[in-house]
This record gives structure tokens, sequence and C-alpha cells, in this order.
């Protein structure tokens, strides 16, 4: 017996690694954002950053790079660079075409995800239909499967870049916001033919400010806390080399302050579990 490759689905929608070139894709774009300045008076006022040294951005059309929004790549991925743990969790729409059929269905999804750098994570993601547990402790990465009792365990690389590297080239497994990983490592911007910074917005009660981005195929959106802490709070995507433009939406909510301990990140199975292999691309183990 194999282990089934995972998320089907979402691979179609995010395309993550096959345009790692623009700008790491998806989650690239969630990691974004330079400091920004304190909220002025007024909310729709131009943002500025330090990045920029103090300079407005001014408002932008479709198919131009505002600078500002090309920075805020760079500086959102510099300052999570600074997370060595962090907890997030995502709740997430999908929009899926329901058996290669023009319908296009909406799923909801639910992520936790623990990440102690460079070598530990832990990854829940949850649906009404599915739950898929990723463990992944610097030496084993395991998936698994608790609703069917069964998991699957392979040796792992050294650190969280290189796992998440090897689980996609040799299982096919491509992990949502995956990209986190890529992003805070090394920042690009190559491929982006849009970037313009859409205003001021609320998320959740919290101040950001609303960027979007343009790929080859790819449309989407960040909204990112102003103030000391630029995070992420909502990413919108969609791809446009489908034309039923199914999108993805997630709105995060992060624990920059959390602690863990080796036994957040090491599987224990069940009892009634059953260990199988995970199914190779290449026709192995």
């Amino acid at each position: 017996m194999h282990l089934l490759k995972d998320q089907a689905v979402t691979a179609r929608i995010w395309k993550v690694r096959a345009l790692a070139g623009t700008a790491a894709a998806a989650l690239a774009l969630c990691v974004t954002a330079g400091p920004v300045a304190a909220q002025t008076s007024d909310p729709a006022a131009p943002v500025t950053s330090a990045a920029t040294g103090g300079q407005a951005s001014e408002p932008t059309a479709a198919g131009t790079l505002d600078p500002v929004a090309l920075q805020a790549l760079t500086g959102m991925g510099n300052y999570l660079k600074t997370l060595k743990t962090f907890e997030l969790h995502s709740t997430a729409t999908m929009e899926a075409a329901l058996q290669d059929t023009d319908l296009v269905v909406h799923l909801g999804y639910e992520g936790t995800y623990r990440v102690q750098r460079p070598n530990a994570f832990y990854i829940q993601l949850k649906s009404d239909r599915a739950i898929r547990e990723y463990f992944y402790d610097g030496k084993t990465m395991t998936v698994n499967v608790p609703r069917q009792n069964f998991y699957a365990t392979a040796p792992a690389p050294a650190t969280i870049r290189q796992t998440v590297d090897k689980i996609y080239a040799d299982y096919g497994i491509s992990l949502p916001l995956a990209d986190l990983f890529y992003w805070s490592e090394s920042p690009m911007t190559d491929g982006i033919t849009s970037a313009v910074r859409v205003g001021f917005a609320r998320v959740n009660g919290q101040d950001t400010d609303q960027f979007i981005y343009r790929g080859p195929d790819l449309d989407w959106q960040v909204w990112i806390a102003r103030g000391s802490a630029p995070l992420p709070l909502k990413i919108v995507i969609t791809d446009r080399s489908d034309k039923l433009r199914p999108s993805y939406s997630a709105e995060l909510t992060w624990n920059t302050s959390a602690k863990f301990s080796a036994k957040d990140f090491t599987f224990t199975p069940d009892p009634k579990s059953t260990a199988i292999k995970m199914a190779s691309l290449t026709g192995g183990q």
C-alpha cells in the first residue's frame, strides 16, 4: 500500500514550484512588506516605509512597478528572518473545478503551522473531508492521515528548506504556504510585472496596507500589518492561467512568541495506525 499523492486540488491552484521565478509565487507574496510607518491621522494616506527612506508611495496603474510595493517584498522577508519560532493559524477558502466540469466549488480549510528554524515544523491541514499532519524533526518527515489510520515516514535532510524541496521533488507533496520558508531566506522580485499599493484596510481590527502583484500566471494580494511587526494578515491568489480563474483566500493569525519542545515535532503513532510506504514520483519507496 502506498500513501496517495496529497493535495492534488491544492497544487492545481497554487502552482508554487512552477512559478518559483515569479517572486516564489503564492506565499512568497505573503512574506512581503518592510517595516511600515505608524498610521497617520489619515488612514488612507500614502504609506511610507523605512525601506524607502520615508518616501511616500504614489498611486500606480496596473502594469507598473511601484518601488514601495517591490521593496515591501524584501522588507517583510527580512522581518520574517528574525522569527526563529512562530505559530501560524490560517483560515482559507479555495475555489476549484468540480471533477473537471466548469462548476466552481468553494472548499474550506484550516491550517496550523508550528515552526522552529532551522530544522523543525509541525503542520496540520484540516477540512470537512480530510486531515493531514506533517511532522519534521530534523531527521525524518512523517505524513499522518489520522481519519484513515495510516502514516508514512521517510528520511529527511537537515533543514526545513531542504526538506520542503525533497518532499516535493521525491513525493509530489506541496505544502500550502511552503514558500514562507523560501521567501524568508532569499526574497525575489524577478518575474513580477505589476506591483501596486491598493491602500489602507483593516483585517480583524488591525491596520494594514493592501498590495497587489502580478506574475505570468498569478495575481495575488496581501494585506500587511502596519507598525513594527509587518506580518501578512490576509492573502488572495487568483490563477489567471485557468479560464475559471480559481482563487485561494486566507486570513492569517500569528503568534511570534511561541515556545516549543522537541515533542511538538515528534510523531508518535496511534496504536491503531498502520505504517505504509511514501509514494515516490520515481516509483521507488
